[in-house]
């Protein structure tokens, strides 16, 4: 399942004080969606996609999906599309996919392709 259009316009809540952070193994493969009220770090694959306040795509990390976030940091691969109020890709970074956000931040070497929005 797909997240609808109208759950990319907007950004997760915030994380809550007690929330705990998830961790999806480099070995783990979802074919799926993943959702979660706290932070995500991702080192696996996800066919599908992710919406979690918080999400570090590891380098080791995959997306081929929709990831919407507050605070998103890309060192791995997302291909799809992203929505993110804070947008941190790192210079490992391989990003093709279109790209809503309210701040970004590309550092050299990072690979982006697609489009960007501000909604600033």
């Amino acid at each position: 399942m797909k997240i609808p259009h109208g759950d990319l316009d907007r950004w997760p809540d915030p994380a809550g004080a007690n929330a705990r952070r998830s961790v999806l193994a480099q070995d783990l493969v979802v074919e799926g969606d993943v959702t979660s009220s706290g932070p995500i770090d991702m080192h696996g694959k996800i066919m599908g996609s992710m919406r979690a306040p918080d999400i570090v795509i590891a380098g080791s990390g995959r997306v081929e999906g929709s990831v919407v976030a507050n605070d998103l940091s890309v060192l791995g691969v997302v291909s799809g599309m992203i929505s993110a109020r804070n947008v941190q890709l790192a210079s490992s970074a391989v990003v093709h996919a279109d790209v809503s956000h309210e701040r970004i931040a590309v550092e050299a070497g990072a690979e982006l392709e697609g489009r960007l929005q501000s909604r600033a």
